[in-house]
């Protein structure tokens, strides 16, 4: 495959956890804690069915964006690895912060082989919200 494709869908990626980081953090601003609410900690893949609440939370919060006010805009999913194992990781840290993880194809690292919470997966890149949101 050519290289170009596969940074293609890196980009795709790394704008898609942008968003759902700018859903979050819009989340958390209007109720003071990142989804689930009712957790101080959780994590798993968004699109698993057992993430279901999750990731209804954070597509309420991204429909605010105008990007995103269609319906026919689906929620971001891995332009590969949608909907299976390697899809977008969400790890809600405390109630203040996460982590958002990605599979990448071009600049592929395996800097983790398992997620933060003891999870299977290997990720090359990921978002960790206390570091963005002081700098």
């Amino acid at each position: 495959m050519r290289l170009q494709t596969l940074q293609a869908r890196d980009i795709v990626r790394k704008h898609d956890i942008e968003d759902i980081e700018t859903a979050l953090n819009r989340y958390e601003k209007t109720h003071g804690t990142f989804p689930p609410d009712d957790s101080s900690s959780w994590c798993g893949i968004i699109s698993a069915q057992e993430s279901k609440e999750v990731m209804t939370s954070i597509d309420s919060s991204l429909r605010q964006d105008q990007k995103y006010t269609k319906q026919e805009k689906k929620f971001p999913t891995d332009p590969i690895f949608g909907n299976t194992t390697k899809d977008y990781f969400y790890w809600k840290t405390s109630p203040v912060s996460f982590e958002l993880l990605s599979k990448l194809e071009s600049d592929k690292n395996g800097t983790r082989d398992t997620t933060p919470c003891g999870k299977p997966g290997i990720y090359d890149y990921s978002v960790v919200s206390f570091l963005r949101n002081k700098f």
